[in-house]
């Protein structure tokens, strides 16, 4: 916790050091984000609905997955970027801290433009939930915890990414189609795409148990109860596996002596 306030403090004041240029940077965030669920509610103005999900539906869906990546991009974003530590030899340094090696990662820079990321999300939400009718009171109770499991979700599927730079060395491809491509595909509902990228995205990268399998059964489209735990068991089954995967690739970690 010491060293979590000890970093953000630090990086809030580096990046507000120029109050206008971080001000510009936040408000380029939520715009270029905001632009991806604009060219979708285009489609839906057009269409009306996608597989029988609505506007405000889908805005539900974008709202969730686009929360949970924009606060993986405020506190974690260090990991987007881990190939760097590995190649230059810094992750040494890392290691030899009285702290973990995981969260020192996360936490070298928490990066406080991302909050345009956050609040577009949020107003995008707020805009659906304004507007969605569901079929099951439980949802209300239940929607904080699908935020909760979005931001839980993008952390553990951001570290099991970041986790292949000890083996490949520079991994941004990887990052890019395993964790960008999936998120904004997880923007749509599972039943437009082909079976084998929905069974990719729920049991793979499972995107679609935190959004789509959830949001069908409390709008009704679907009767399985049990969607309501699918997030619940998507991080489960992926928790252990990321750590797993993460104190695997350390000790496969070569120092450089630097």
């Amino acid at each position: 916790m010491r060293l979590f306030k000890i970093l953000f403090i630090a990086s809030l004041k580096s990046q507000t050091q120029y109050a206008f240029d971080f001000v510009i940077n936040v408000i380029g965030n939520f715009l270029g984000l905001f632009a991806d669920f604009i060219i979708i509610a285009m489609i839906l103005l057009r269409f009306q609905t996608i597989q029988g999900w609505s506007l405000v539906e889908i805005a539900v869906i974008y709202s969730i997955i686009e929360f949970g990546f924009g606060v993986y991009r405020l506190i974690g974003d260090g990991l987007n970027n881990f190939e760097l530590l590995i190649l230059s030899g810094r992750f040494d340094t890392i290691l030899i801290r009285p702290a973990s090696a995981l969260a020192q990662v996360m936490l070298q820079t928490v990066d406080f433009k991302r909050l345009g990321l956050i609040l577009q999300a949020g107003l995008v939400g707020a805009w659906g939930l304004s507007q969605i009718e569901f079929v099951h009171s439980i949802a209300w109770a239940y929607l904080p915890l699908l935020y909760l499991a979005s931001v839980v979700m993008n952390l553990l599927i951001s570290i099991l990414l970041a986790s292949t730079a000890f083996w490949t060395g520079k991994n941004e491809d990887i990052i890019i189609l395993g964790h960008y491509s999936t998120r904004t595909a997880a923007q749509y509902p599972a039943t437009i795409y082909h079976k084998v990228f929905q069974a990719a995205l729920t049991y793979v990268i499972p995107f679609f148990t935190v959004t789509y399998y959830p949001l069908a059964y409390l709008t009704g489209k679907s009767t399985e109860s049990f969607y309501l735990i699918a997030p619940w068991l998507g991080i489960l089954v992926l928790a252990p596996l990321t750590m797993g995967v993460w104190k695997l690739g350390i000790k496969r970690y070569a120092s450089t002596g630097t």
